[in-house]
């Protein structure tokens, strides 16, 4: 009986075993992660021409816990061109290493068709931009490193960075027959370390 009984437990224990090791390999499940830094890596900041540009442009940064960075508002003017350069800017942290920084855009209410947001990592000066002496012409860039950023439809704008960069920039806007003109986008900014 003895002999039966330790067969029997030495049974149940080889059936047990396998079923556990299964189940331990079997185990599977979702791990969340949220990230926060407590040191902002870059921020939107008025640039050297935003006194000058007053009344054409306001910055208004949200404080606390929000997910966007704050609302800049940028006014049009009916029959007249608008352009205005180095009016804000992007700052890193000095302490930030290197890597890709990603500017992208979606539309709410497009502004008026050629108007742009114009980029550059040295600071804007007009004779970046060649108008071609026709009034109200599209200011085509010369300087290779000036990017411009539709205000009218998507648009995304990539560079390397460091904690040494600045990005200054301008904005045009075309003259247009009609009433004051609202455009909205909706901007999204990444920075991925390399």
């Amino acid at each position: 009986m003895n002999r039966r009984l330790t067969l029997l437990l030495i049974a149940a224990v080889s059936a047990i075993l396998p079923a556990v090791a299964v189940a331990d390999v079997m185990i599977t499940g979702q791990v969340g992660v949220n990230g926060t830094h407590n040191n902002a890596a870059f921020w939107l900041a008025p640039g050297s021409n935003f006194q000058t540009a007053d009344g054409s442009i306001s910055w208004n940064p949200y404080t606390g816990t929000h997910n966007a960075m704050g609302d800049l508002q940028f006014g049009t003017v009916s029959n007249q061109s608008t352009f205005i350069i180095n009016v804000m800017q992007i700052n890193f942290a000095p302490t930030l290493g290197s890597g890709m920084f990603y500017f992208n855009s979606t539309v709410s209410s497009p502004f008026v068709t050629g108007s742009y947001m114009y980029f550059s990592l040295a600071p804007l000066s007009f004779s970046d931009f060649n108008y071609q002496g026709l009034p109200g012409e599209i200011p085509t860039v010369v300087n290779p490193g000036v990017t411009a950023f539709s205000l009218t439809s998507a648009d995304s704008y990539s560079v390397a960075v460091d904690g040494s960069t600045t990005i200054y920039i301008g904005f045009f806007t075309p003259p247009y027959d009609g009433a004051a003109l609202n455009g909205e986008i909706l901007v999204s900014m990444t920075y991925i370390s390399s």
